[in-house]
């Protein structure tokens, strides 16, 4: 057993290409991601608030947005928000 730890001291203490760490750490994805720009998360480009609706404009809301799946909410409500702002600038 000491035969085998010496060789993997050894390895480990060689400064050629070939060592343990050579085969430890893979560098390969490293340059893979140089170059392109980062995809910023949701909560990067959205904040979270809290408002008053109507209940007859709740149930709508959620009558819609249970059909056409997650994040349907969202995207009602800044769609709703652009043309509202768009028209009245």
């Amino acid at each position: 057993m000491s035969k085998r730890m010496d060789d993997l001291k050894n390895k480990i203490r060689s400064k050629s290409v070939n060592s343990v760490h050579s085969e430890l750490i893979d560098t390969s994805l490293e340059s893979k991601n140089e170059g392109k720009p980062k995809k910023k998360k949701f909560e990067e480009l959205h904040r979270r608030d809290t408002f008053w609706i109507e209940n007859g404009l709740k149930e709508r809301l959620d009558k819609e947005s249970a059909e056409n799946g997650r994040g349907e909410k969202t995207r009602i409500i800044n769609e709703a928000l652009r043309e509202y702002f768009s028209t009245n600038n």
